[in-house]
């Protein structure tokens, strides 16, 4: 992984830009999930793309979209290899970040409600707007390159195009009347669970920030970040342990308690259900 800028936004990790290049490989399943929005264009090689339920053909100049806790994997890729250019988008920056974003169809293409019929943006879009779209993502990564002034300003311009771009796929789309304040409160407890997920926090600890009865905001969140409330702590503790594992010399257990894991026995548990593979196993 090769990273090329990253935003941060109220002390959390918003957004992340980076290429890598993958090696060859054939039915490789270490499926794995993101608390991140992700955005994958398809530089240079060719494969195969896994979800739950579809298999995705890979070539150059695709694009790729995952909500947060969609299952993915590149299963496959041919002899030359495969480079990638990635954009991981922190969902509490697109609710906070964006100007009129609660009031904008785009936004609720979050939702589970909301139907993609496809992973693969070159499926839904029409040729214009795929060139359209890949355009925009290199004029974020030449902006995050270059660093001039105002470029996280224009970089949020880009990203706002895409994601209406993708919402206008759905001819069926959601309507936001009168989910604005559903919304803003999801917001305020996002940002509850990014600054306290270390810690031992409940569901009604997030459900009483938010201002709601612990069964009527499990609902409302899930309808809104396309997971559970406990998904999003587990993907944000594991996230946490990616970084550690690759970053420190801290050990398995120092990993997992730092993480907010009782014992190595859940944090095991955990992190293979979203990683496919063990914590000792990631790090070799």
């Amino acid at each position: 992984m090769n990273i090329i800028h990253e935003l941060s936004f109220q002390n959390t990790d918003a957004i992340r830009l980076f290429t890598s290049d993958a090696t060859p490989r054939k039915n490789n399943m270490r499926i794995h999930y993101h608390s991140m929005i992700e955005l994958s264009l398809i530089l240079d090689g060719k494969g195969l793309y896994k979800t739950n339920d579809k298999t995705y053909p890979i070539h150059a100049g695709d694009v790729f979209f995952f909500r947060p806790n969609e299952a993915h994997c590149i299963t496959d890729i041919d002899n030359e290899g495969m480079k990638l250019l990635n954009l991981h988008i922190a969902p509490y920056y697109l609710y906070t970040n964006f100007q009129n974003a609660l009031n904008s169809d785009y936004i609720k293409i979050l939702s589970t409600n909301f139907r993609i019929a496809s992973n693969k943006a070159n499926d839904m879009l029409s040729e214009r707007g795929i060139e359209e779209v890949k355009r925009w993502l290199l004029l974020i990564r030449e902006e995050f390159e270059t660093l001039k002034s105002d470029y996280a300003t224009i970089c949020n311009n880009y990203l706002s195009s895409i994601f209406i771009t993708l919402s206008r796929t759905d001819p069926n789309r959601l309507q936001a009347a009168g989910q604005t304040q559903n919304y803003q409160r999801i917001i305020s407890s996002i940002g509850f669970i990014d600054a306290n997920f270390k810690a031992d926090i409940t569901l009604d600890d997030i459900a009483e920030h938010a201002g709601y009865s612990r069964c009527y905001f499990s609902s409302i969140f899930k309808q809104c970040l396309g997971m559970s409330v406990w998904d999003y702590i587990c993907i944000k503790r594991v996230e946490k342990a990616l970084t550690l594992i690759k970053t420190t010399d801290m050990s398995i257990l120092q990993i997992a308690t730092e993480c907010g894991f009782n014992n190595t026995v859940n944090f095991n548990k955990i992190f293979k259900k979203y990683t496919s593979l063990s914590p000792s196993s990631f790090r070799k």
